[in-house]
């Protein structure tokens, strides 16, 4: 103001900021009976907000929950207001009313879960050598496999990863073919000396 609470009319030097805490002098205009005085105005920097760092999720996992409160003291609101559990993405905190204290920034990051893969088994015979399967897929997924292996059945195997790995299960097929017993036609008896019979070299 440019006239006093008690009457006296004067200037202020120097201009105002809104930046710096200043201290203003306030001058009498001439030929009041009137002395300076002075009036300081506090401006508080504006702290910026800042949070622990979130850890990455797989996709589909619990989304984290954000915090209201900076781990500098600063209260506020996020937006969006939900995480997603599908998406990587960046969310804004805006700092409730009153508080001298700036936007800040947090991103989620959402890992897609990737698809163990692994390299086709051969079909085998009923009763053949069956290999362990792996326990570490082609791109790097380490797990286990369900049910136990069988080399008398065709049976398909499930492969759970390990926690905390990004990735989803998977199946692999293997084909156990029955072992098959060669059937012939019969070979007609003939006498001793007589032309022997030549035996098929294919089933019937």
């Amino acid at each position: 103001p440019t006239t006093s609470n008690n009457g006296i009319t004067g200037t202020w030097a120097p201009a105002l900021s809104n930046t710096t805490t200043t201290t203003y002098t306030f001058t009498p205009t001439a030929g009041q009976c009137a002395t300076t005085t002075t009036l300081t105005i506090t401006v508080n920097p504006n702290l910026v907000p800042t949070f622990n760092p979130v850890a990455a999720i797989c996709s589909g996992a619990t989304a984290p929950v954000l915090p209201g409160t900076s781990t500098n003291g600063i209260t506020g609101t996020w937006s969006p207001a939900t995480v997603s559990n599908t998406a990587t993405a960046t969310y804004t905190f805006t700092p409730s009313a009153g508080q001298c204290a700036t936007t800040a920034t947090l991103t989620v990051t959402v890992n897609p879960n990737v698809v163990p893969t692994f390299t086709p088994v051969a079909a085998i015979c009923s009763g053949a050598t069956l290999t362990a399967l792996p326990t570490t897929s082609n791109n790097g997924i380490t797990g286990t496999w369900a049910p136990a292996l069988s080399n008398t059945t065709t049976t398909t195997y499930t492969f759970t990863p390990t926690a905390g790995q990004c990735a989803t299960t998977t199946t692999l097929t293997i084909t156990v073919n029955p072992n098959v017993v060669p059937t012939f036609n019969p070979v007609a008896a003939i006498c001793s000396g007589a032309t022997a019979p030549v035996l098929q070299i294919g089933r019937a």
